[in-house]
Formats: structure tokens, sequence, C-alpha cells
């Protein structure tokens, strides 16, 4: 996170925390990481500081829950305050083997967006091409990814190739929806109601695939709260900062005030 943001949104946090505090209905936070091992990298979280974050979503009182049962209290008026859904992009193994057990030890619920089309440690993710080989760039396979959701952890849908979804044509875009949740619920012989769009990638077109393709929700990476009167199929999401002390202000909304940039970027394609 660069210096000036970081300052911003710390400036920031004691108003919008106050503001949070004055709202007559709960919102619903919902945060990210990708994968948490020790190895080098922007998508890399160290272990040390994702147990930190969890000691600051206890500390800060945060109410964890699963995303469906989240999505379904924010519609029905009784979610909690400080609720939470916490999620993991991409399918890396470490969500599994190593994230999993500490949300496990708290009692946290996680959903992990798996890419259907890369499941297996023998694939690597396109951006991850080139790079020096390391453990943290390993994939979640098809038995790990059936092993953790029989253990608790939910699974949703992160298409089938991780494209930029708005550049796609309309069949396109279908078969990387639908063909991905089919792929992982035969896998796992369970519904897949949710999809996090690659690279927060969206734009009215995505959101109403995503609906028709069948999925209950579907999660962007534009920041800031989620309330009653969020569609539900472009839930804002913020991925957490490397440096624990940056939760706090994401939590109290303190960086919500750059959304206008994660719209703009949302327009942009990334490659």
């Amino acid at each position: 996170m660069r210096p000036e943001v970081r300052v911003l949104g710390r400036a920031l946090s004691p108003f919008t925390a106050a503001a949070r505090r004055l709202r007559r209905d709960c919102g619903l936070t919902l945060i990210g990481w990708h994968r948490v091992d020790d190895h080098c990298g922007d998508l890399s979280t160290p272990v040390s500081a994702f147990r930190h974050h969890l000691d600051e979503l206890e500390a800060w009182g945060a109410r964890v829950l699963a995303l469906d049962e989240a999505v379904a209290r924010l519609d029905a008026g009784t979610l909690p305050d400080r609720a939470v859904a916490l999620t993991f992009d991409d399918g890396y193994a470490s969500v599994v083997e190593v994230a999993w057990p500490l949300l496990k030890e708290r009692g946290f619920p996680a959903t992990l967006y798996a890419v259907s089309g890369y499941l297996g440690a023998d694939r690597r993710l396109p951006w991850d091409l080139g790079q020096p080989d390391h453990d943290g760039l390993r994939l979640v396979s098809a038995d790990e990814l059936v092993a953790a959701a029989h253990d608790g952890l939910d699974i949703g849908s992160h298409t089938v190739s991780h494209p930029w979804l708005p550049r796609l044509g309309t069949r396109e875009l279908r078969r990387e929806l639908v063909e991905s949740r089919t792929a992982l619920e035969d896998l796992l012989g369970r519904p897949v109601t949710s999809v996090a769009y690659p690279t927060g990638g969206w734009d009215p077109g995505v959101r109403r695939a995503a609906q028709e393709a069948g999925y209950v929700t579907g999660i962007t990476v534009d920041r800031g709260l989620n309330t009653a009167r969020t569609p539900k199929h472009s839930l804002r999401r913020a991925f957490v900062p490397h440096d624990p002390r940056d939760l706090r202000p994401l939590l109290d909304g303190g960086y919500t005030v750059l959304r206008p940039l994660d719209t703009m970027r949302r327009q942009e394609t990334p490659w």
C-alpha cells in the first residue's frame, strides 16, 4: 500500500468508524486474501501477518459469518453489528494447508474461490509463469479441494480460466460462468452459489450473466460496506493489506473514499 494511501485511510478511520456507529442498519464487510505463505510477492501474505490479521479481527469485535449466512441475514435485516465474511481468490494450496487450519482454530468460516480449469499442483496461473518456482505458486488439487470442502471450507467459482470478463462475448462469458459452477458442483457434490469476478472485472452485463448462470452472489473488489441496497451480484470487497496495522482502518471504512479509483480500475482491461 502506498504511503499516501495509508496516511489517508488512517486519518479518515475515526470519522468513518463514528459514522458506522450512527447507522441504523448493520452492514456487511467482505475482505479477502490470495495466498498465505512466507514467499515474496504481491499476492503473498506472510503467515505471521495473517495471524495478526485474525488477532485484529477479534480485537475489533468482528462477527465472522459464512458468506451465504451473512448475505441471507443482510436481506432479512438480522445481520449483527461488525459482520464480516472472509474470502480467498485463485485457489492456492496454501489456503487449505495454512490459512484454513488457522481459521478453524478460531471458529472463522471462509470461502475459497477456485479457478475450475486450474486445479492441480502441476498447473500455474498465467501471472505465475516465468517466475522462480516455489511452493507458494502451487494450486490446490481437485482431491484437496474436496477434502477442504468436507472439512467445512466453503467453495465458490472464480470462472474456468480467470479472464477479464467485461471483454468477453455473450457466449464465452456464459461458458466461463456456467461451466465453472457445473464443474465445481460435480466435483464437490454440492451447490456452488457464489462467484468472484477475476481481477474484479465486472459491468452490468457481467452482473446480469452471473445471475442468469445461477449464482446467488457475485463478489467484486470495489471497496465499501454492503447494505441491504447493495446488489447481491456486485457485492463490495477489499483485499487485506499485508501490514496488520492497515486492517483496522479498512474495517472502519477509512479506505472507502477510494471507491472511485476502484470504479476506474475495473473499467480498464488489466492486460
